[in-house]
């Protein structure tokens, strides 16, 4: 059977592709009259019909009676000569969904203007106990016999078309073995970050000058028939491996990502949105848009597995205005261009910024506006490094101990010459850890932690190399600096004498906490069903007092929210139904942001997919490429076979014949 998406071109024959295909999948008998409903029929759907075959169903059970007990039957498909040979009347159809005969060539090809055309053959023959005369007559008049002339003369042309077609599904099938290889390649580049193109490419040149797309390609080549045949192609070869192509396949390939993600968050009940923003190569300003949400992952057989909270990179959109209006329109156009809801979004994560924290006018605050259940959540390692900066800060000791390391660091780290001393006395050692002294690092404290690790490891290292350096060293000692100094400064007539600063106290008001506040308030811990009325009924505080005495025991041994969900809601699954506001209270705190860690680890992608030789990408191409490169996990499991199709079949019909 051909398909009817073989004649494209315009977008009514799009829709037509859409209606019929549609119409083949669901229909045993996709030529039935019952599925059209104008008289006269354009070519296109009649094209369709003769290529799709008759509409003559067998009697597998008996065929629909009518009220005198009489029906079709399947031996009216045939005529039997005088002398006992069988023919096929193959104009004669049945429609099962009419429930009546018809005439097949007439219903196509017949002059409906003529005054012998019989239009109850047109329409639908249902008179069962004189069908057999109706035949007859209907078999023996002239504008039957023109019917089928013309039926002959399209069928025809069908079978040239048949041949055309048969051709082409011998080039699609190469095709689709050749986007099959380019796809692979394309999603290997991305998924590694990797570059595709260098300055100039040719592809079967053989100069290495080419870019990684087109050496994997020339690789390959070397071992497969296909790609080899693709190369030795002449003129046309440029045009399969060509920058187009990798473009229009990266957007695909992001496309079919960004759906499949966008569905998940979908079928989650309540979705939080998380974005950072920073500075790229180019000094474009890049907005990292993460959504979180938690869904519980089921079995093939449809029993939860685990409750699972997921925090999904969708793009990178260019930023122009950093302001909070222009960053809230920006998110919300984006959300609505999802198909995501933004009554469904129950929380927001960011880190401290005025533009972004703003109770009054920041961009947290013209969410709510829209969204009241949109909690904001100032990010937690964001919170903690600025606590632990400024406790630090206050002990006058510790800000000299690190300025220490800071200033080790940088006396060997300036120079080659100290450097190579240091490096020297290490290797010398004889010590299996090789491990030298680090920079310290200003936000991260898991940078400031190997900063100090490195200098307690070396510390006798560094002693011998600062005793080396003093000794070897013509610079003059402290004594005689000072001695300059004081003979230079009283020729200037400034005092000589060392200034001792007072150390800085911060004043402590009268209604200060010492200690941190903690809710002793039994009502407050309830207030959860009045700020998400939306989501959680009165019953939920009913239901919680439930769980807790239900779940005693179990959940004395638990340690987090997580893992309190996963105990209701997979192991004891069957308790869902009796408690379902606590159930959606608990994906509900699954699913607001804890951090904003996910949208930092997203540009740490964007500094190696643009880089330096890489600073002109354009925007779309940069989002598909990181969209990739982040989410190998769902590229692995997306199903690219309907995407190698199109390809294969639009490549196959630029084929001149």
């Amino acid at each position: 059977m051909l398909s009817c998406c073989s004649y494209k071109g315009t977008n009514q024959n799009e829709s037509f592709d859409i209606v019929f295909k549609n119409i083949i999948e669901t229909s045993s008998d996709p030529t039935d009259i019952g599925h059209f409903k104008e008289i006269v029929l354009d070519a296109q759907t009649k094209r369709f019909i003769i290529e799709n075959g008759h509409s003559k169903p067998k009697a597998k059970g008996p065929f629909a009676k009518n009220s005198d007990g009489r029906s079709f039957s399947e031996k009216y498909y045939f005529t039997v000569s005088k002398s006992g040979l069988k023919i096929e009347r193959s104009w004669l159809c049945y429609s099962t969904i009419l429930q009546k005969a018809y005439c097949r060539s007439c219903w196509l090809f017949g002059d409906r203007t003529s005054t012998g055309f019989q239009e109850i053959w047109t329409t639908g023959y249902c008179d069962w106990k004189h069908i057999v005369d109706g035949i007859k007559r209907h078999e023996q008049s002239h504008v039957h016999y023109i019917s089928c002339l013309v039926y002959e003369k399209w069928f025809l042309n069908k079978t040239l078309n048949e041949e055309l077609e048969q051709n082409i599904k011998k080039e699609k099938l190469f095709w689709r073995q050749v986007l099959e290889r380019i796809l692979n390649i394309t999603l290997t580049l991305a998924m590694r970050s990797l570059p595709f193109r260098d300055h100039r490419e040719k592809l079967g040149s053989g100069k290495g000058e080419n870019g990684n797309f087109i050496c994997f390609i020339e690789l390959l080549a070397k071992y497969d028939p296909v790609l080899e045949k693709v190369i030795n192609q002449g003129n046309n070869k440029v045009n399969y491996c060509s920058p187009k192509i990798q473009n229009e396949l990266i957007q695909l390939i992001s496309n079919k990502v960004e759906d499949e993600l966008i569905l998940n968050i979908k079928e989650a009940p309540f979705f939080s949105i998380i974005i950072d923003t920073t500075q790229d190569i180019s000094k474009v300003d890049q907005l990292s848009e993460i959504y979180r949400y938690c869904v519980i992952e089921k079995d093939e057989y449809g029993n939860p597995k685990y409750v699972c909270v997921k925090e999904t990179f969708l793009a990178f959109h260019e930023v122009v205005d950093q302001s909070a209006s222009s960053l809230s329109e920006l998110i919300l156009q984006n959300i609505e261009k999802k198909g995501l809801s933004i009554a469904k979004c129950r929380g927001q994560g960011y880190d401290g910024a005025a533009n972004m924290s703003g109770m009054y006018n920041g961009l947290q605050k013209r969410i709510k506006d829209i969204e009241p259940s949109a909690a904001y959540v100032h990010c937690s390692t964001h919170n903690l490094n600025l606590v632990v900066n400024d406790a630090v800060k206050e002990i006058t000791e510790m800000e000299i101990f690190f300025d220490v390391v800071l200033r080790v660091f940088v006396f060997f780290g300036h120079s080659i010459v100290r450097w190579r001393i240091l490096s020297d006395l290490i290797k010398e050692s004889n010590s299996q850890n090789g491990l030298l002294i680090k920079k310290l690092n200003p936000t991260r404290w898991a940078g400031r932690y190997e900063a100090v690790f490195a200098l307690k490891i070396r510390f006798v290292e560094i002693q011998k190399a600062l005793t080396k350096v003093i000794l070897c060293s013509s610079k003059c000692n402290f004594n005689d600096l000072l001695e300059e100094a004081n003979i230079v400064a009283k020729s200037w007539s400034i005092s000589t004498e060392f200034q001792n600063k007072r150390r800085k106290v911060v004043k402590r008001y009268f209604d200060e906490l010492c200690t941190d506040m903690r809710l002793t308030c039994p009502e407050s811990l309830f207030r959860l069903v009045n700020k998400y009325d939306k989501d959680i009924s009165k019953t939920f505080t009913s239901e919680i007092l439930a769980v807790r005495s239900t779940l005693k025991n179990q959940i004395s041994q638990l340690n987090s929210t997580r893992d309190l969900a996963q105990l209701l809601m997979v192991k004891n699954h069957s308790l869902t139904a009796s408690f379902p506001e606590v159930c959606t209270a608990l994906l509900l705190f699954l699913t607001i942001p804890v951090t904003s860690a996910s949208a930092e680890r997203s540009f740490s992608k964007l500094k190696i997919i643009k880089g330096y030789l890489r600073s002109t990408m354009m925007q779309d191409r940069l989002s598909g490429l990181a969209l990739i490169s982040i989410e190998q996990e769902t590229v692995r499991e997306v199903d690219f076979e309907n995407l190698i199709d199109m390809f294969a079949e639009a490549k196959a019909r630029k084929k001149k014949f």
